[in-house]
């Protein structure tokens, strides 16, 4: 195997993460991540083929999809929304990279905190962000997460 990469993907990008994207999403994500005023932004891990290796170029092997969001008591955040990196890859310490840039851009844009949520199941997720330093704010703080969608939020808005 080549190296491995963590790139930005921000703004319009023809290379591999957007044919994903349009592949196993569809038009909406591609717009919403990759258009004029994008709701999120993603990093890219990438293998690089090696000498002597028949690869194309590089392949997608995990990405981060995160956006910027506000705190009234701490200003600037980022939300790591969603971190993947496919099995195969896992135990590379790719995840770890994937995190330590989400923190990086935070740092660059004046964030104050960087935020992520985790399945109770995902002992090897949580473990991880443990060792990186992150805080259980549900161990140490009791925050419950909630979420209002599709009908409940018609109704909300009255429509």
């Amino acid at each position: 195997m080549g190296s491995l990469g963590i790139s930005s993907r921000l703004g319009t990008h023809p290379g591999p993460f957007s044919l994903f994207v349009a592949i196993t999403i569809g038009a909406d994500l591609r717009a919403d991540g990759f258009g004029e005023n994008p709701f999120y932004h993603c990093l890219v891990a990438e293998s690089l083929p090696g000498p002597g290796e028949s690869q194309a170029g590089p392949c997608v092997v995990g990405y981060g999809l995160y956006y910027f969001i506000y705190s009234t008591w701490k200003g600037r955040n980022v939300y790591l929304e969603d971190i993947y990196v496919k099995p195969e890859y896992q135990g590379q310490g790719i995840g770890s990279k994937i995190i330590k840039k989400v923190a990086e851009v935070a740092l660059d844009k004046g964030c104050s905190q960087f935020r992520l949520s985790v399945l109770d199941w995902n002992k090897r997720a949580m473990d991880l962000y443990k060792a990186l330093g992150a805080q259980d704010l549900t161990e140490a703080e009791g925050w419950h997460s909630f979420r209002f969608e599709g009908e409940v939020m018609r109704k909300l808005a009255g429509k």
